[in-house]
C-alpha cells in the first residue's frame, strides 16, 4: 500500500480514500415497544432488554426477556445488522450506547427505552465493523455532544441522525473488524481462564479451611472463639489541631484498604481516632457483613482510622493473620460476619464487636495454618496476574481501536 494521504473533514483528518457520512443518510430509525404495561411482560416473544444493549457492543442472543404481542399489534421487529441505541442516562458519557445484532432472528422486538437504526444496505457500512465504530472513542465523543439534558441526559432519534461517521472502504472495514475480533477472542479466552481460576480458588479454600483431609478428627472439630485468638489493638490519640492526617477506609467485597484525603486535626475535633498498626486484621463494623475486611501493612503506618475500624492482632503461636484473613474472605466467613451484624433492611447492619469475638473458627496447628495461607496466597496471585493481563489487553485493544478507526494506522487488504 502506498503512503497514506489525509484530508480535512468536519470530524478531523481522515485518509483521503475514506468518506464522511451522516448516519441519517444510510438508513432510518425505528422505535422500541410501545403501549405495554407490566402485565404484558414475562411470557411471549423475545425482546432485547436495555442492559443487553448497554453492556454489549454485539447483542448477546441468550440475554433476552419476554413480552406478549397480540396478532393485530403494530410493533417493530428487529433484524440482522440493526443498531440499537440507549436513549437516556444520568451522564452524557453513558447515553447513546450502541449494540448491533449479528444473528438472523424472527419475531424479536426491542425494549421501549432504546431505539433502533436500520441500514438501507450493507454495501457502505459492514455490521461487524459498526459494532466497533460506534463504541470507538471518536464516535462516543460525538454522541456525547448530541446528548441533551442537565440532571438526566437524553438522545433523540433526530439528533442521532445528524451524527457524522468516518467510512473506510468496505474491505478495509471488514479487515479492521477481523483484527479487533481477534483481540476480543484473546480477551474472552483470558476471562474464561480467570473464571476457572476463581472457581479453583473457591474449591481450594473450602477444602483447606473446612474439609481438610486429616486423620486427627479432634483437629477437624477444633472450633475456637475469636476471643481466645485475637488481641484488640487500640492506639488512640488526641489529634493536633495544626496537623493533617491521612485516614483509611475499607472497600466492601474484600477489595482491601483505600486512602482518603488528608483532614486537619481541627476538623476531627473530639472524634475517637486511632493510629494504624501494621499486621492487624481490620474491618469496617458498618459494612463487615458486606465483606469490608482487610489486613493492615507497613504502608498504613502513620495513618489513622475512626472507631468504626477496629483492629485485632492474632495471638502468637495460636493464629496466623493470613490464615484468618482467608477464612473471613470465604463465603462461610462472610456468613459469620453477617450473623454478628444484626440490623434491619438495607445496609443498616452494624457489627457487634462482642458478638464478633464470640464467633468460632477452625484452628489447625500454626504450621498448617501457614501452609494453607501460602497455598491460597499463590492462588490469589495467579488470579491477580490474570486480571492485570485482561486489563492490559483491553487497554491495548482500546488504543488499537483509536488508531484503526481514525485511519492513523492502515491495514493491508
Amino acid at each position: 500500500m502506498s503512503k497514506t494521504t489525509y484530508k480535512n473533514t468536519p470530524i478531523g483528518l481522515i485518509p483521503s480514500d475514506w468518506e464522511v457520512k451522516k448516519l441519517g443518510s444510510l438508513g432510518k430509525t425505528f422505535t422500541g415497544l410501545s403501549g405495554k404495561n407490566k402485565d404484558d411482560f414475562g411470557e411471549g416473544f423475545q425482546y432485547i432488554p436495555y442492559k443487553n444493549i448497554f453492556q454489549n457492543s454485539i447483542i448477546d442472543i441468550y440475554f433476552m426477556d419476554l413480552v406478549k404481542i397480540k396478532p393485530n399489534e403494530t410493533q417493530s421487529k428487529v433484524k440482522y445488522g440493526d443498531l440499537f441505541f440507549t436513549t437516556s442516562s444520568e451522564t452524557a458519557e453513558e447515553v447513546g450506547m450502541c449494540s448491533v445484532l449479528l444473528e438472523e432472528v424472527e419475531n424479536m422486538y426491542l425494549n421501549s427505552f432504546c431505539f433502533g437504526f436500520r441500514f438501507d444496505d450493507f454495501e457502505i457500512l459492514d455490521p461487524k465493523f459498526s459494532s466497533y465504530l460506534f463504541r470507538g472513542e471518536q464516535i462516543r465523543q460525538e454522541i456525547t455532544v448530541l446528548a441533551q439534558g442537565s440532571t438526566r441526559f437524553n438522545l433523540s432519534k433526530s439528533e442521532l441522525q445528524k451524527l457524522k461517521i468516518p467510512l473506510p472502504p468496505l474491505q478495509e472495514q471488514q479487515k479492521i473488524a477481523e483484527i479487533l475480533t481477534a483481540w476480543d477472542i484473546a480477551i474472552n479466552t483470558s476471562k474464561s481462564t480467570l473464571e476457572e481460576l476463581i472457581k479453583q480458588k473457591k474449591w481450594l479454600a473450602y477444602n483447606l479451611l473446612f474439609n481438610r483431609n486429616t486423620d486427627n478428627q479432634k483437629e477437624i472439630n477444633n472450633l475456637v472463639p475469636l476471643s481466645k485468638l485475637l488481641i484488640r489493638v487500640k492506639n488512640r490519640f488526641t489529634p493536633d489541631p495544626k496537623k493533617y492526617y491521612k485516614q483509611i477506609g475499607i472497600r466492601s467485597h474484600t477489595k482491601g484498604i483505600f486512602y482518603k484525603e488528608e483532614v486537619s486535626g481541627l476538623s476531627l475535633g473530639n472524634k475517637s481516632v486511632f493510629h494504624i498498626e501494621p499486621n492487624c486484621f481490620i474491618l469496617n463494623i458498618v459494612f463487615a457483613w458486606e465483606h469490608a475486611i482487610a489486613k493492615t501493612t507497613l504502608n498504613e503506618v502513620g495513618m489513622i482510622a475512626s472507631h468504626r475500624f477496629p483492629m485485632f492482632k492474632p495471638v502468637p503461636e495460636k493464629l496466623d493473620l493470613d490464615y484468618l484473613l482467608h477464612f473471613f474472605k470465604s463465603q462461610k466467613g462472610k456468613d459469620l460476619l453477617g450473623l454478628a451484624s444484626p440490623g434491619g433492611a438495607g445496609r443498616n447492619k452494624t457489627l457487634g464487636q462482642s458478638d464478633f469475638l464470640k464467633l468460632k473458627i477452625p484452628v489447625p496447628n500454626i504450621k498448617e495454618q501457614k501452609i494453607i495461607a501460602e497455598v491460597l496466597d499463590k492462588a490469589d496471585e495467579e488470579i491477580l496476574l490474570f486480571k492485570e493481563k485482561i486489563a492490559n489487553l483491553q487497554l491495548q485493544k482500546k488504543g488499537l481501536m483509536q488508531q484503526l478507526l481514525t485511519g492513523k494506522v492502515r491495514v493491508k487488504i
